[in-house]
């Protein structure tokens, strides 16, 4: 599971999400658009993503993740194969903003993390932590495949073969992919019922580990200090990436110079964001998510106001922690709430992290046509960073809701349900 996902996160979610923004300029200057057109393919399938966020998450836990893989993939094919022959804007808008979007929305991303999420309690953090290291990878390895790609075949003929790619990739990788371990009899992390009082001891940790209700989760504090944070760090870094490739240009690098200098980013967040994930239990991950989002902020501030070289590794190093760290984020979700309802609270989350993401790119291109330059785009973006952590640094733990505390007390003291005292949120 861990690996099948991980293989389809890094090169099907890498070539949409981190790799795509490398056609940005090909794409603007083939078809003549502004940067405010192209900010707005952008912003479309941000926002294609925001209304299927939630219907998304509740389909994953309804129906499991592997149907939902298969068609997200066939579609996220057969749509870039199509865009590859796109000769107007409106043709860009339907083709990348509706159907290749609604493909990575459904078959990528958020479904590959509920569907490891669903297989691992006790080793969540080292299995999440892997998946979200592959689409590091993504980011790393396939902006430099598809920047090879543009300048040896053009921007048409690479997005074909990437669409043929992810069309072979997905088929056999859906058949691979099982919703949950309840399904071929297992139970989370691989465990086997050998005995019925085992077995039962295990299906009572299991239900255990269900946690919070859609209803009580949203009911926290907590739970909207994660969202606030969130939506600050996607909006910020969604806007940033989409426009990456133009801003260094206006810095006066080439388009090699600049695939580079992002491809180290996305290697720099390989590692830390397996370490930062596998040691998050050790550390309080609110913490680490604020700690990590300042300094993403002296990046982004290097891309802004730094000089040279040394303002570019500033940016490389901070945004690289930033991507890092997206691992404890979605650990920490899982961690606080549970499995059972994991996917309906990311896709609920994703509803308004995307509106961020709409709106982030959309505008970053209208002060580009406005000004000239992004100068006053990370004048603002920098110290967005730093209210995100502030964000995160009060997504404390929440109380255990009522519930879940007498299922634990009657399993695992009598083995029969028994009152427990309800307390207050705390939150």
């Amino acid at each position: 599971m861990v690996v099948v996902s991980s293989f389809v996160g890094m090169f099907g979610n890498g070539s949409i999400s981190q790799g795509f923004p490398r056609f940005f300029t090909p794409i603007q200057t083939d078809l003549g658009l502004t940067s405010a057109q192209m900010s707005l393919v952008f912003s479309l399938a941000r926002a294609e993503g925001s209304a299927g966020g939630p219907l998304i998450g509740w389909a994953v836990d309804r129906f499991g993740a592997r149907p939902m893989v298969l068609g997200g993939g066939l579609m996220v094919g057969i749509g870039t194969i199509l865009l590859s022959r796109a000769d107007s804007y409106w043709e860009l808008l339907v083709l990348f903003s509706g159907i290749v979007s609604m493909g990575k929305s459904a078959g990528f991303g958020q479904t590959l993390m509920a569907a490891v999420n669903q297989w691992f309690i006790r080793r969540r953090s080292v299995a999440m932590s892997t998946l979200m290291t592959a689409f590091a990878g993504g980011g790393a390895f396939v902006v430099l495949l598809l920047n090879v790609g543009i300048q040896q075949l053009g921007w048409r003929d690479t997005l074909l073969w990437t669409g043929v790619f992810i069309l072979a990739m997905t088929i056999p990788a859906s058949i691979f992919i099982r919703s949950r371990p309840e399904d071929m009899g297992l139970l989370p992390d691989g465990d086997v019922p050998e005995d019925d009082s085992a077995g039962g001891a295990a299906r009572r940790r299991a239900a255990a580990s269900e946690g919070f209700t859609f209803r009580q989760a949203i009911a926290t504090r907590t739970y909207w200090m994660i969202m606030i944070g969130a939506i600050l760090r996607v909006s910020v870094t969604n806007g940033m990436l989409v426009h990456v490739f133009p801003i260094m240009a206006l810095r006066g690098l080439s388009e090699n110079e600049a695939s580079a200098w992002v491809a180290a980013m996305f290697f720099l967040a390989i590692p830390m964001r397996f370490i930062m994930g596998v040691t998050s239990d050790k550390f309080r991950g609110n913490v680490l998510l604020a700690v990590g989002m300042a300094l993403g902020a002296v990046g982004m501030g290097g891309l802004w106001i730094g000089p040279g070289i040394f303002g570019l590794l500033l940016f490389v190093v901070g945004i690289a922690i930033v991507e890092g760290i997206t691992s404890v984020n979605w650990l920490m979700l899982s961690d606080y709430y549970g499995r059972a309802r994991f996917a309906t609270l990311m896709g609920f989350m994703s509803l308004f992290m995307n509106v961020g993401m709409f709106f982030s790119p959309w505008v970053s291109g209208l002060v580009r046509d406005a000004v000239g330059n992004y100068y006053w785009v990370l004048a603002v973006f920098t110290p967005l960073y730093l209210v995100s952590a502030v964000a995160f640094l009060f997504a404390t733990r929440p109380n255990p809701p009522a519930s879940s505390r007498r299922r634990w007390i009657g399993t695992e003291t009598t083995g029969s349900p028994q009152p427990a005292a309800s307390s207050g949120d705390g939150n």
